[in-house]
C-alpha cells in the first residue's frame, strides 16, 4: 500500500461521500434563491426607477397642462373646450418626457383629470397617469401581469381677476349700471347663468364672491361697507315728484328742478329721465358729471307657476310679493394662522327682506344705502340690523374685527370678503356696493337719488380712500343705459405686458349692440386697441365666436375674448409701451340689459402636490 493509499484510509470518515452529494444540491438551491433574490431587487429597483420617472414626466406634465386653462372659471361656458387643450398638452409633455403611448391615454379617463377653484381663487389642475411596467425575473415566481403604476401631480395658478363692481366705485353714485341678481326658483334667459337651482353652469346653490381691497395707506382703522337696495320689494308708482338737478346742468342752463313719474307695473323697474343726458349728447358736459336717472325701482318681479317660483321663465300680471328673491350678503375674511394655514371668520352677514308675509319687511332699505348694524345715516328713518347671531356688523374695525387678516405680500394689502347668494325666490334683486370710511353718515345721505346729487355737485365729498370692490372673477350686471359707455373692468400692472386676459360676457342682449373695444385707459385708443364683433371684419385674435354683443341670449360669448397686454416685445413694429392702466371696455349697452362679466388672467403656475 502506498503512502496515497494509506492516508486516505487513515483520514477517511464514512458517509462523507453522500453528504458532499447534498451540499452540492444545497449549493445549488442557494444560488436559485441567491438569484431569485437578486432578480426580484432588480424588478424592484427598474419599478422604482420608473415611478420616478413618471412623476417627473406627469409634474412636468400637470404645470404645462394648467398654463392651457386660460379662460378656466366655475361655470364658464367653454369649460369642456379649455380642459381638452389642457390634456393635449399634457400628453405632449408626457410624450416629450419619454412616456409611451399606453400612459398617455390614460389621461383621457374621466376619473383621471380634475380642475377646481380654490376657496382663495386659484386654479387647480389635477392629473393623474397609469404606467403598465413589464417585469424580468418576477414573472419565473408567478407574476405574469405588468405592474400597474400610478401617480398623480396638481399644478395651480392664481388667475382670478378682480374686477371692478362698478364704474364709480370710488364715491358711490349710482349711475349708468348697478348689479344684480336673480332667484334660485327662475330661469337663467334672464341674465343670471348660475344663481337659478336648474342652470346649466353651475347647478345648485350658487354665490358670487367678492373682495373688498383695503390698501396699505388706508389712513382710518374702520371700513364701513354699504349695501345699496339689498332687500327685494318694489314701491308702487309716485305721483308726479318734483327733480332735483346737479348743479353743473343748472350752470349748463337746465333748471334747477324737472318733473317726473313712472308709467307701467309695480313689478317692473323704474328710472325716471332728468334731462341731464342732453348735456351729453350735445357735447356740453362729460357724462361723469350729470346724474341721468331718478331712481325709482331697480328690482324686477319675476316668477311662474306658484310662488316663490317653479325655475321656468315669466312674470306676474301684477306685482306679487310671494316672488321677490330672499338674498344673503356675508363679510368675512381669511385669518393666517402661526403655522400658517388659513381659515375663514366670519365677520357678518345680512339677509334681505322680501315682504309679502314672508318676513316683515320693516328695513326700508328701498333705494337706500344701508350699512346693517352699524350707525344711521342721518336721513336712514329706521335702524337695519344685522341678522340675529352675526358676529358683528358691517363696520369692521381692522384693528379689533380682523386679527390675522392675511396680508398680501409685497403689497401690504388687506381684503374683506363679501359672499352674495340668492336664496329663494324668482325675482331680479338689484343692488350696490361701496366701502370706505365711516365718516359720512352726518353729511351724506343714504337716500340714493339725493346722495348721487351732493356726490356730483361737490365731487371727493364720499371718497372711499382707495377701499375698493372687486367681483372674483365673475360680475353680474344690469345696464341702465342704451348709449356706448366705456366700461372698466381690471387693473393690469406693467409687470403683466405680454401675458393673456380673457374676457366672456352672458346673456348679452336687450338692445345690446357691437362693436366691443377693448382698450387700456393709459394708452390712446389710435395707439392700442382691439375691436371684436366688427361686421364682416375678423376678430383681432383670429377666432369666430358663437355671438355678439346684442345676440346673446342665455349663453356666454365663446371662445372668450382673448386679450394680449402690450409693451412686451420692444422689436415688434407695432410696440407700445406699457406702464399699467385699466383694461376698459367699450360698446352700446342696452337699457335694462341683465347680464355677467367673466374675466380670468394667465399666472405663473406652481405644484402643490
Amino acid at each position: 500500500m502506498n503512502a496515497k493509499h494509506l492516508f486516505q484510509k487513515m483520514f477517511h470518515k464514512p458517509g462523507t461521500d453522500s453528504q458532499a452529494g447534498q451540499s452540492i444540491v444545497l449549493i445549488a438551491l442557494a444560488l436559485v434563491a441567491l438569484i431569485g433574490f437578486l432578480g426580484i431587487a432588480l424588478d424592484v429597483g427598474f419599478i422604482f426607477a420608473r415611478g420616478s420617472q413618471l412623476q417627473a414626466a406627469i409634474d412636468a406634465a400637470a404645470l404645462a397642462g394648467v398654463t392651457e386653462l386660460g379662460g378656466w372659471s366655475v361655470g364658464g361656458g367653454d369649460n369642456g373646450d379649455i380642459e381638452a387643450r389642457a390634456r393635449t398638452k399634457s400628453a405632449q409633455f408626457m410624450n416629450a418626457n419619454g412616456m409611451p403611448v399606453t400612459v398617455t391615454t390614460s389621461l383621457i379617463e374621466p376619473e383621471h383629470l380634475f380642475v377646481t377653484q380654490t376657496p382663495l381663487g386659484a386654479r387647480q389642475y389635477s392629473i393623474t397617469a397609469t404606467w403598465p411596467v413589464e417585469t424580468f425575473f418576477l414573472k419565473v415566481l408567478g407574476f405574469n401581469e405588468p405592474v400597474n403604476l400610478t401617480r398623480s401631480a396638481t399644478a395651480a395658478v392664481f388667475s382670478l381677476a378682480n374686477v371692478y363692481a362698478s364704474r364709480r366705485i370710488e364715491d358711490g353714485v349710482l349711475s349708468t349700471s348697478n348689479q344684480s341678481v336673480f332667484g334660485q326658483n327662475i330661469c337663467t334667459d334672464y341674465g343670471d347663468p348660475f344663481s337659478p337651482l336648474n342652470s346649466t353652469w353651475a347647478p345648485g346653490e350658487y354665490t358670487y364672491e367678492y373682495r373688498i381691497m383695503v390698501p396699505p395707506d388706508y389712513p382710518y382703522d374702520v371700513v364701513r361697507v354699504e349695501l345699496m337696495d339689498p332687500d327685494s320689494m318694489n314701491r308702487d308708482n309716485p305721483g308726479t315728484i318734483n327733480i332735483p338737478r346737479t348743479q353743473a346742468a343748472i350752470d349748463h342752463g337746465l333748471d334747477p328742478l324737472t318733473t317726473g313719474t313712472c308709467a307701467g307695473n309695480r313689478k317692473d323697474a323704474c328710472l325716471i329721465p332728468t334731462g341731464e343726458l342732453d348735456l351729453v349728447n350735445d357735447g356740453t358736459l362729460p357724462l361723469e358729471l350729470v346724474n341721468p336717472y331718478w331712481f325709482w325701482r331697480i328690482d324686477e318681479n319675476r316668477g311662474a307657476g306658484p310662488a316663490p317660483g317653479n325655475g321656468q321663465c315669466g312674470a306676474p300680471t301684477n306685482y306679487n310679493e310671494a316672488f321677490n328673491t330672499r338674498t344673503l350678503f356675508e363679510l368675512w375674511y381669511w385669518k393666517e394662522n402661526p403655522d400658517g394655514t388659513i381659515i375663514r371668520q366670519d365677520l357678518s352677514r345680512y339677509t334681505g327682506q322680501v315682504g309679502g308675509g314672508r318676513d316683515a319687511g320693516d328695513h326700508d332699505t328701498d333705494m337706500r344705502w344701508v350699512s346693517p348694524g352699524a350707525a344711521q345715516s342721518y336721513d336712514q328713518p329706521v335702524f337695519v340690523p344685522a341678522d340675529p347671531g352675526s358676529p358683528g356688523t358691517f363696520e369692521i374695525s381692522l384693528s379689533s374685527n380682523t386679527p390675522g387678516i392675511l396680508v398680501e405680500q409685497g403689497t401690504g394689502i388687506r381684503y374683506i370678503q363679501l359672499s352674495i347668494t340668492a336664496k329663494d325666490g324668482a325675482s331680479e334683486n338689484g343692488f350696490e356696493l361701496w366701502a370706505g370710511p365711516p365718516h359720512y353718515v352726518n353729511t351724506v345721505a343714504s337716500d340714493a337719488n339725493v346722495r348721487n346729487i351732493q356726490v356730483l355737485n361737490t365731487p371727493g365729498a364720499h371718497s372711499s380712500r382707495g377701499v375698493t370692490v372687486f367681483a372674483s372673477g365673475n360680475l353680474p350686471m344690469n345696464s341702465n343705459f342704451n348709449r356706448v359707455v366705456d366700461i372698466p373692468l381690471v387693473y393690469v400692472d406693467p409687470q403683466m405686458a405680454g401675458q393673456n386676459i380673457y374676457v366672456s360676457m352672458f346673456d348679452s342682449d336687450a338692445g345690446a349692440a357691437p362693436p366691443i373695444t377693448f382698450f387700456f385707459d393709459s394708452l390712446a385708443i389710435a395707439d392700442w386697441s382691439l375691436v371684436f364683433g366688427q361686421s364682416g371684419v375678423p376678430d383681432p385674435d383670429g377666432q369666430t365666436r358663437n355671438c355678439r354683443p346684442g345676440s346673446c341670449n342665455n349663453t356666454w360669448v365663446t371662445p372668450q375674448y382673448q386679450i394680449t397686454v402690450p409693451g412686451s416685445d420692444p422689436s415688434d413694429p407695432n410696440y407700445v409701451p406699457f406702464y399699467g392702466g385699466r383694461l376698459t371696455a367699450r360698446y352700446r349697452t342696452g337699457f335694462g340689459d341683465t347680464y355677467v362679466w367673466q374675466i380670468s388672467i394667465d399666472g405663473l403656475p406652481y405644484l402643490t402636490r
